[in-house]
């Protein structure tokens, strides 16, 4: 089972190819022009990583899910300083697009799941097994690329509706920005973070823990775009980087176990991998409940 958790690991690294930097935003003088500017460099980079599915489809599905996470914590920085529901907006828009590639990534997921398990094979279940899983993860992936990208032209569309969006631009210019309302912006996002832990805690139950995940990469997105800031935010970066971590491999298991369930695979053998799987999930848990205790309990904004 440390195969699997290490393979999770792995996967992002292998994804992330070429590293994007991600913009520092100075709260000084000329802020607006900043927030134009950092605008300009994730757009361009989001549409470099749509470009990609040209060339590695898996990848392109990976940076292309992370540009827009990093565009949603950006918006949601600028929260408490401009038109709500232009900001909403602008969420809602960058969620759809990134919904869209969802069921496209959870397929490559379990496909390189199981490639890494036959890689690193298990006495739970034999190789014969995992080979006939992993035709079926094969083709739900082909059937997938065949039905979004080929026929759907997923990212050909994608790349229109970005390259033709200019709300981000005018929304920037038609508001007035300062520190103070984007420090509070990272204060709710914070907040907001600290409460899906506390759920999470109480209900020891998947989904809360996503909810976490996602409000916690928010807080981990927006210390990256304030890093020149953070002499003033009392939240260790490390700490936050390696609870997301953690949150990922959570979430990716839990995906994967929830696939196996429905490939009704009814075998002593499979039955006893997916407990194995739900034992490891536990203790991530676990692990993961006592790091948000320690993390919370220090940071303050």
């Amino acid at each position: 089972m440390l195969s699997t958790i290490r393979w999770i690991c792995r996967f992002y690294k292998i994804v992330d190819t070429k590293p994007f930097v991600i913009p520092d935003i100075p709260l000084k003088k000329h802020l607006k022009r900043e927030l134009l500017h950092a605008t300009e460099l994730i757009r361009a980079e989001l549409l470099c990583s749509v470009r990609k599915h040209r060339t590695d489809i898996v990848e392109s599905t990976h940076l292309t899910r992370k540009r827009l996470k990093l565009f949603r914590a950006f918006f949601k920085l600028l929260k408490e300083c401009g038109d709500r529901k232009e900001l909403k907006e602008l969420n809602t828009t960058f969620r759809k697009w990134g919904q869209s590639l969802s069921e496209l990534r959870d397929v490559h997921v379990h496909k390189l799941f199981i490639e890494e398990v036959i890689a690193n094979p298990s006495e739970v279940i034999s190789t014969n097994l995992l080979q006939e899983i992993r035709e079926i993860a094969r083709q739900q992936v082909d059937q997938m690329e065949q039905r979004l990208v080929a026929e759907g032209d997923l990212f050909k569309n994608m790349e229109r509706q970005i390259d033709n969006y200019s709300l981000i631009h005018t929304f920037i210019e038609s508001n007035q920005f300062d520190a103070a309302c984007i420090l509070k912006g990272f204060k709710v996002s914070f907040q907001k973070s600290h409460q899906a832990f506390i759920e999470a805690e109480s209900s020891k139950l998947s989904e809360p823990f996503h909810e976490w995940r996602k409000r916690l990469k928010d807080v981990q997105y927006q210390l990256d775009l304030l890093r020149s800031h953070q002499k003033h935010i009392n939240v260790s970066v490390s700490d936050v980087e390696q609870i997301c971590e953690i949150l990922g491999k959570d979430q990716d298991l839990n995906n994967f176990i929830h696939w196996m369930d429905k490939l009704n695979l009814n075998t002593k053998s499979v039955k006893d991998w997916v407990l194995s799987l739900r034992k490891s999930q536990h203790g991530l848990k676990h692990q993961l409940i006592a790091e948000g205790n320690r993390f919370y309990k220090h940071s303050s904004i």
